[in-house]
């Protein structure tokens, strides 16, 4: 039976355990990523109180159990790819959710180009670490879906057959760029995914896009974005993806609305214009408010995946216009 809209907006049926692991990426270059990773849990449903709170970096902390045993069965693989000057727990709220919905989702820091690391960077280091980053960050998820494909301890059984991946920003431009050289890959979500101008000319090389046939996209977009622009970054994009995709874009969301603790974020981007920004930063008090947009994100990714794993659905007509309109009238779909 297809998963509602509103039934992918409430919590899913598994309680959330999380584990923290390292790998090297790729095999055998010395580079070491942490990795977390949540997962459906053993226990009666969502609710079930398996421990406090997991810590988060940020001071959000987030609704998983370290180390909870997990539930039995086999479950899909979702990697996800942190934004730039980001971290792995950067979109809990998402990954404990898609979590509770029978996803395993593992994600690492993609190492040299963390929030720590590129606090102090003046322009010319940030460009270097950008230039750097665009050869590891994909074959840093290709990594990890290696990885928990192989087993790791703990996680619980996996469905080789149902993998995905998504990412925030340069992590959407990951994710985008990870088919190329994964072919396990079936389902790709970008959340505000740069593209040019932030990653270059040479973003995809050619022959990536359009994304080869059978493989479903799905790309969600802030019309308020002041740094991956909504007109002149997230459509070009989309346009080259092929057939198989689908556009949702959301009014009153800005960039950071696609991560937790979003007054902090965007406080602090308001504070501190880009110098290159389209337009000036809203005040939030202007834009979605943390919940609203949080709801809507974790109902329409997760009503995704599920249409692209479950054989009954179709994920072109899972969030239609009138289905997502029903969930929030903020959300257009398509070109709109």
């Amino acid at each position: 039976m297809p998963l509602l809209s509103s039934q992918a907006a409430e919590r899913g049926p598994h309680p959330v355990g999380v584990l923290a692991f390292e790998l090297e990426s790729p095999a055998g270059s010395g580079r070491k990523l942490p990795v977390e990773v949540w997962y459906p849990a053993a226990g009666a449903h969502a609710g079930d109180d398996l421990s406090a709170a997991a810590a988060h970096p940020f001071g959000q902390p987030h609704l998983a159990a370290p180390g909870a045993a997990a539930a039995p069965g086999e479950f899909p693989l979702l990697a996800f790819s942190h934004g730039n000057s980001g971290l792995r727990q950067q979109s809990t709220f998402l990954t404990t959710h898609l979590a509770s919905h029978g996803h395993v989702v593992a994600a690492p820091d993609h190492v040299g180009n963390t929030f720590f690391e590129m606090l102090d960077l003046d322009e010319d280091q940030r460009k270097a670490v950008h230039l750097d980053l665009r050869e590891w960050r994909p074959l840093d998820l290709r990594s990890v879906v290696d990885q928990v494909l192989a087993g790791v301890t703990g996680l619980p059984r996996i469905d080789a057959g149902r993998v995905g991946v998504l990412g925030h920003s340069f992590g959407g431009w990951t994710a985008f760029k990870s088919p190329a050289i994964d072919p396990r890959v079936r389902a790709v979500c970008g959340l505000a995914p740069a593209s040019e101008p932030f990653v270059g000319r040479k973003a995809f090389a050619p022959g990536e896009l359009p994304l080869r046939d059978g493989l479903d996209s799905l790309v969600i977009a802030g019309r308020d974005d002041v740094l991956v622009d909504l007109e002149t970054s997230v459509r070009p994009l989309f346009a080259r993806l092929g057939e198989s995709s689908r556009l949702l874009v959301i009014d009153g969301a800005d960039h950071f609305h696609f991560c937790d603790g979003i007054p902090l974020l965007h406080q602090s981007h308001f504070d501190n214009p880009r110098p290159n920004q389209s337009r000036p930063t809203r005040p939030l008090a202007d834009l979605l408010p943390q919940d609203r947009m949080h709801r809507l994100l974790r109902a329409l990714v997760t009503r995704w995946f599920a249409a692209v794993f479950d054989a009954q659905d179709d994920p072109l007509s899972a969030l239609d216009v009138e289905s997502v309109t029903r969930l929030d009238g903020a959300v257009s779909v398509g070109p709109a």
